[in-house]
């Protein structure tokens, strides 16, 4: 099956992060704000913190997590490959509580640093990295690997905050793909709808 690209989506993305703007990423099941891990200021992650669930996420490629000493949550995905979600950390310095958007934000841009090492992260924190499928979105269409490949393609480091939208209408559960792109739309957000098979075609390994 060929998927025909509609290329400007997903160049108002790019350029969105590449500017350290949130983008909206949507698959059939799930609706995402996603930042620039490297590029996270205090202002662009205090809107993400504000319209989505609040648990933020940092997907990584899986040999970062290891190189700053970030094990999965749950032992056994070390070895089944799907090594998902790591122990939480904050900053080790620059931080107060490391709840707060503006240390949360140092937090995400510290994981995004190649020059961070694992003595310069907290553990447990408020930030959960996220260990992502070694071949990226081509080894697993889902969100984070979706995340990373886009940020690749944006020219900036292999790392994305993202955090899972709420639902503008009813705050009591997720946003539906169709209240995710009206979101965007009243927010000046871009959007990409189905996002992993818009990008699957042009990204790669992380």
């Amino acid at each position: 099956m060929t998927i025909s690209l509609d290329a400007r989506p997903l160049d108002a993305a790019l350029d969105a992060l590449a500017h350290g703007q949130p983008v909206v990423l949507t698959t059939p099941g799930a609706a995402a704000l996603v930042l620039p891990a490297a590029e996270a200021s205090t202002i662009a992650l205090a809107f993400v913190i504000r319209h989505s669930s609040g648990l933020v996420g940092v997907a990584l490629p899986g040999d970062r997590c290891d190189a700053l000493d970030l094990p999965p949550m749950r032992p056994s995905f070390r070895h089944d490959g799907e090594r998902g979600w790591c122990v939480a950390v904050d900053a080790a310095t620059g931080v107060t509580t490391g709840i707060s958007a503006a240390d949360r934000a140092e937090t995400i841009r510290r994981l995004a640093d190649r020059g961070t090492r694992p003595g310069d992260l907290h553990r447990p924190g408020h930030v959960l990295p996220y260990a992502v499928h070694p071949r990226g979105i081509l080894g697993r269409l889902a969100l984070p690997e979706a995340a990373v490949g886009l940020c690749v393609l944006a020219r900036l480091p292999a790392a994305a905050a993202f955090a899972e939208l709420v639902s503008p209408e009813d705050p009591r559960r997720m946003a539906t793909p169709g209240e995710a792109a009206a979101f965007a739309s009243a927010h000046g957000v871009p959007v990409l709808d189905s996002a992993v098979a818009a990008v699957s075609g042009r990204c790669g390994e992380p």
